[in-house]
């Protein structure tokens, strides 16, 4: 698959990377999903260099993918569960 270049805004700077046709709606998404996150913690921390902004925005990020990685685990335990449930009443 050919790569083009994308534009991506974050905190009013441009970032330019290369995606597959395929994977440039996801990258979209997650940059705007950065750019939220980072301009929330500006607001709430005016005099944090943009730096900080971006690390404190990768560890609350990262934070979340972990907590859903849990969530995801904790589902599939369940349903392992209640399928092993089923197949012993069978």
């Amino acid at each position: 698959m050919s790569q083009h270049k994308v534009t991506v805004r974050i905190l009013d700077r441009e970032y330019q990377f290369a995606a597959t046709d395929e994977d440039r709606p996801a990258l979209l998404s997650a940059a705007d999903q950065l750019d939220a996150t980072m301009r929330t913690i500006k607001q709430n921390n005016t005099t944090l260099a943009a730096d900080k902004v971006a690390i404190m925005a990768a560890l609350n990020i990262s934070h979340e993918m972990m907590q859903l990685k849990q969530a995801h685990n904790k589902i599939n335990q369940l349903q392992e569960d209640l399928q092993k449930a089923i197949d012993t009443k069978s």
